[in-house]
Formats: structure tokens, sequence, C-alpha cells
């Protein structure tokens, strides 16, 4: 039975109308994984000898074992972000003759193939082989230790997908787990108790007694249990497998209303951005990047180059990327509707325009924090947010009268890319390569601050000529109006 459901879900992959699309998103993704993977199979290839290299006094799997617990917790960390248990998949085989049971062992079988899973295998496995050749622990002894680490790797996997599916009604129930998690962390770190050099004592007893590996292998078949007992329960189309629907208080907008027309299009974007799982993420990922420029401000070397205008562009235009280059699709469970209304659509793109305006403006307001790396910083970064208000936000919503892509706002997954199409991988060269090049250019042949003041001039340009400009993106979008709903109508996109 398994065989043949793997042939069903192959066959709808295939048979897909995005399969372009998918093939593409895999590859891209393959060849990432390849990479993590050979970096991964280097540090098992070479832990051990790093190991006795930096203390070699000390025997270093007992080293490992003190960094274990980091390992799973980092590991739970990704889970949660990146894992999700593909239950909406299983749907259709709900009205077939096939036993609850295999459904759901075939679906929890599938995550035992997690890349996670993979990455602790090609680490531990080649770890093992060389530690039994150049120490005295016996295979026994290194056999029971390895499957110990691989059983609390899955444990962790089965618990993760445990509380995602019971815990994902509301973050206070997870409060007790952070504060645990914290508390813990405290009295590690201030020296008052060691709860990683306990977590690591227990696999350092597994290497004198290696019966005790049988502990770990007990947790994943408990966890498995109690993943499978709770999914088999709650396996009913009106029960678990239906979309969460959350009930919402009412915000006040009203201050909206001092932009006129444009004011119901603002308040549907923010309370997208409040209530849509995916919007939200879009929110926490432009606050994460604020700190990206520490990554370059840092750096001497990088101090002078190209590097840092691609930072203020990225900086200070990130909600204009993740959020812009998705415009209309956002819309797009109701853009029919909206299109059936008596309003201009130079309304409606001057409303998402002021959205992205708002965001350019706090997002250069927050970056103003360094400053404490020099003066030189602030103004590029100033420069890079007027040409994004004036040039990347004109830019990215003509762009958007290309997207024919359905986007589901439920899907909060970090690896979600449903309704990315050729327009989403393109815009991003103009919107971060011109003003590169720009900048470069000026700056090679009359210096640092006539390249910010061409910026800015080019920004400003934009801002005056703004009316005009979304006239004309406006006409575009009336051009490919039906492509897009017909687009729109597409579910699996």
């Amino acid at each position: 039975m398994f065989k043949r459901l793997f042939l069903l879900e192959w066959r709808s992959f295939f048979r897909s109308a995005d399969l372009g699309k998918g093939i593409a998103v895999k590859l891209l993704l393959g060849f990432l994984g390849l990479y993590f993977l050979v970096s991964f199979l280097t540090l098992g290839i070479s832990l051990h000898f790093l190991l006795k290299e930096l203390k070699p006094d000390d025997e270093p799997i007992y080293m490992v074992n003190k960094f274990l617990l980091i390992w799973f917790c980092f590991s739970f960390f990704i889970r949660v972000m990146f894992q999700k248990l593909p239950l909406l998949n299983i749907k259709p085989l709900l009205i077939q003759n096939i036993d609850r049971r295999t459904i759901v062992n075939y679906t929890l079988f599938k995550t035992v193939y997690s890349f996670c899973n993979f990455l602790l295998l090609v680490t531990i496995v080649p770890y093992v082989i060389i530690t039994s050749r150049v120490t005295d622990f016996s295979n026994i002894q290194l056999l029971g230790w390895a499957i110990a680490v691989i059983g609390f790797e899955y444990a962790i996997n089965f618990l993760n997908l445990y509380i995602q599916k019971n815990f994902s009604s509301g973050f206070k129930k997870v409060i007790p787990f952070v504060v645990v998690a914290l508390l813990l962390f405290c009295l590690d770190y201030f020296g008052y108790f060691s709860i990683t050099d306990l977590f690591g004592s227990f696999f350092t007893l597994v290497l004198t007694y290696p019966v005790l590996f049988l502990i770990p292998v007990l947790l994943v078949f408990l966890t498995y249990f109690m993943l499978f007992k709770d999914i088999q329960r709650n396996m009913f189309l009106d029960a678990y497998l239906q979309v969460e629907r959350s009930e919402f208080k009412a915000y006040d907008l009203a201050w909206t209303n001092r932009f006129g027309g444009l004011a119901p299009f603002l308040q549907l974007d923010l309370k997208l951005l409040w209530r849509s799982k995916r919007a939200r993420n879009t929110v926490i990922v432009c606050l994460l990047f604020l700190a990206y420029g520490l990554i370059f401000y840092t750096n001497p070397e990088l101090r002078d180059s190209s590097m840092l205008v691609f930072v203020g562009i990225f900086i200070t235009g990130i909600f204009v990327i993740n959020f812009g280059q998705f415009v209309p699709s956002w819309d797009s469970a109701y853009y029919s509707m909206l299109m059936t209304q008596n309003m201009p659509l130079k309304q409606y793109l001057e409303s998402k325009a002021i959205l992205m305006y708002i965001s350019i403006g706090i997002l250069a307001v927050l970056s103003t924090a360094y400053l404490y790396f020099g003066l030189d910083i602030l103004w590029i970064n100033i420069s890079c947010a007027i040409y994004n208000m004036g040039v990347n936000v004109p830019l990215i919503l003509y762009f958007g009268s290309m997207n024919k892509k359905r986007i589901d706002l439920d899907n909060g997954n970090f690896f979600n890319y449903q309704g990315t199409g050729a327009a989403q991988w393109l815009v991003s060269f103009p919107l971060i390569l011109i003003p590169i090049i720009i900048w470069v250019l000026v700056k090679s042949f009359f210096g640092l601050h006539a390249a910010n003041i061409v910026l800015i001039f080019l920004g400003i340009i934009g801002l005056a000529l703004r009316n005009e400009i979304i006239t004309m993106i406006a006409k575009k979008y009336r051009d490919n109006k039906y492509k897009m709903l017909a687009g729109f109508k597409e579910v699996n996109n």
C-alpha cells in the first residue's frame, strides 16, 4: 500500500500544471541541500581531529556529548520553522477504501526522511567510524552511542510535529516551554547548574553501558505513538484536517481616513499583515534583516565597497522586496471581487505604494542605529531609502502586473514558494543591481558624496512623477486584468 501511495504523489507532482516551477524549485533546494550535506559530512570526518587539536588532554567524544543538547535545541528550532506535517495532502484518501492507520503511518513515514535527520546522519556516521579506528572504544560502545544520538533526533522529529499540531492555536500555550528553556539557559550560563553537562553525562554513561541506548529508542516509539494516536483520532475533514480559522478582534484604523479614498485599501492591507500567517512572516523577516548590516559594517575590507549600497537598498527596502513582489497576489482570493467594484485601479496601486513608503520610512529610522559605524553609513542608508521610494516602489508595482499566481494566506511555512513565478525571480535583479551600478560608476569618477546625491536625485524625480508613473502602471494592470483573474482562479499554483 505504501508503494501505491508513493506512486500517487509521484504522478500528482508530474501531472501538476506547475511542473516547471516545481522542478526548478526542487533543483534549487537540491543544490542548497547538497552544499549543507557536504559541509556536515566534512564536519563529521574532521570533528575528532579538530577537538583533539583544541584540547589534546580530553577525549573528543566526551566534549561532543556536552554539545549534543545545543545541537538538539537548534534542530528543534529549525524544525519548528521549516518542518510541517503534510496532512492536507491526504484529504482525498479519506474517501477511498484505505485503512486510516495506513494513511497515518505513510504520512509519518515521510517525515523520517526529513533533511534535518540526514544532516545528523552524515555527521555521526563518519565520526563514529573514525573514532572506532583511533580510540580504544569498542564497536559495541560506539554503536550504542550512535543509536542513542540518532534516537534523540528522531524523537525530536515526532515531538516537534506533535507540539505544532497541539499548540498552533495560540502562542500562550507555548509560553511554559519558552520560560523553562530560558530558565535552564540562564542557570547554565551563569554557572549555577549545567544542564548541558547533565545531558552529556547520559551519553557518557551510554558509552559505559551501551544497553542504555534503549532509552532514546523507547522515546522514539513513545513520541511516534503519541503523534499517531493524535492524528488518527482527529482525522476528519471537519476537524484536524480543516484549515484553522481564528477570530480576530477589530482594531481602530480610523487614522487611515486621512488618506481619503485610499483608506479602505490601506485598511485591507494592514489587516492582511496582522491576520495572515504568510504576511506576518514577511514583517518578521523584515525586522530580522535589520541586523543584516552587522555582517558587512564590522568588516573593514567591505567598508568602502559596493556592498554598502547593496546593504542600504536591502535594509530599507526589504519590505518592498518581500511584500511588493507579490502585489496583487496577496489579494488573489478576492481579486475578482475587487475588479467588480467601481474603483479606480490607480487608487488601489497608490495605497500599495503608500504602505511601502511607510515601511521604508520606518526601516530607515530604525537603521539610524548604524550611525555607530560612522556618518557615511547613515548617509548611504538614507540615500538608498529615498531611491527605494522613488524608483523601486514604482518598479515593483510594474512587475506586479505580470503576477498570475495565487497565494494561500494561511500557509505560513517559511519554505512556501506558492505564488512565486518568473516575475518574482526577475524583479530582484533591477531592484538591487541598478542602484549598485549607478552608485559605483558615479563614485568612481566623482566620489562618495556625489554617488549618494545621484541616488537621492533619482528618488526625488520618481516621487515628483509618481502620479504619472502610477497612471501608466494602472493601464498595464487593466491590459492584463483577465490574464491575472484566470491565473488567480487556479488553486494549485
